[in-house]
């Protein structure tokens, strides 16, 4: 998870807001997250309650639309949705935005 926080913090374009929801975590995941987001004000934490199982597909899109709840969409030009076990090479999201702007129609991309 250390990874993935450092790799979206060391971008050359940051995310405007970045929300994190921590899925019920048993583990120290809460303290780090909370760590962060004393250091960065641009990073939000929800922390949802643990359902008791786990439930991979379902709870991801469950966690991912407990976030996308919390912002207004109009606010943003791009959306980008992360695991915390990624490492993100250096200028993703510029590469990102750039291959986006270069072609308005596109909806997903890939790097």
């Amino acid at each position: 998870m250390r990874r993935t926080l450092n790799s979206v913090i060391a971008q050359s374009l940051r995310p405007a807001r970045w929300i994190i929801v921590d899925d019920g975590s048993t583990d120290a995941t809460p303290k780090i997250l909370a760590e962060y987001a004393q250091e960065h004000d641009w990073i939000r934490v929800i922390t949802r309650v643990d359902r008791g199982r786990r439930a991979v597909g379902p709870g991801v899109i469950e966690a991912f639309y407990d976030g996308l709840e919390r912002v207004s969409l109009s606010d943003f030009d791009y959306l980008c949705k992360l695991d915390l076990d990624l490492d993100l090479p250096d200028g993703y999201f510029e590469a990102l935005v750039s291959r986006m702007e270069a072609e308005p129609r596109l909806g997903s991309v890939s790097v």
